[in-house]
């Protein structure tokens, strides 16, 4: 009876593994199927057409020409032309000589006699080595040769009248000149002379009617 039953089960399990070999191998099959139609499909090639190419317009580069930098001067100094010395002074005249000024006619009267009057003891007694003293010139002029004058090529000369005061300063300074050109520069010239005062009776006194000659010469 044992074996009869265990026949019998034999065909019902023989479908049932049948069954489930067919489940199992036919999902595999359809998937293997598909992918080698996906593949297929991604491997075959179309008639492939590449696009024309782009042509682009390019300009030409040139390169500018580069001006080299300008050159800069010699900073050397440069020679001076020599300058001509300027001229010599007019040349001097010691000799001064006294205008004899004309006298005034005017006399006066006799003062009012007020009786004597005694100023020994108010006054002190003055006393001096020197009684008498010519005028005496202590510098010399230096007169400058007008510039007209060397221009001109012209010479001249000039008498200087002026007035010595008590203290040998020239006073009242005045030029006469063979031409005007040489009238200041004498002026100026006489007008910075100082002078030793004359003394007159151990006094000093103011002279006047002085004449200071002066001659402008060109020296060659």
């Amino acid at each position: 009876m044992y074996a009869s039953e265990h026949s019998a089960l034999e065909p019902a399990t023989g479908r049932t593994g049948l069954k489930r070999l067919g489940v199992v191998v036919l999902p595999a099959g359809l998937i293997t199927i598909s992918l080698f139609t996906i593949m297929h499909q991604l491997i075959v090639v179309d008639d492939f057409t590449p696009p024309e190419p782009t042509v682009y317009d390019v300009n030409p580069y040139i390169e500018a020409e580069t001006t080299p930098p300008p050159r800069r001067p010699d900073p050397r100094p440069t020679k001076l032309k020599p300058i001509d010395p300027p001229p010599r002074p007019a040349r001097l005249v010691k000799d001064i000589r006294k205008v004899d000024l004309p006298v005034s006619g005017y006399e006066g009267i006799a003062p009012a006699d007020y009786g004597a009057t005694e100023f020994a003891p108010i006054l002190p007694e003055r006393v001096s080595a020197i009684t008498v003293r010519t005028l005496q010139p202590v510098t010399q002029p230096v007169p400058v040769y007008p510039t007209r004058a060397i221009e001109r090529g012209l010479e001249g000369d000039c008498d200087v009248y002026l007035t010595v005061s008590i203290r040998g300063e020239p006073l009242n300074v005045q030029a006469e000149c063979t031409d005007r050109v040489f009238e200041t520069a004498a002026k100026k010239a006489v007008q910075k002379v100082k002078f030793v005062p004359q003394i007159r009776d151990g006094l000093p006194v103011t002279v006047t009617g002085v004449v200071y000659p002066l001659e402008f010469r060109m020296e060659q």
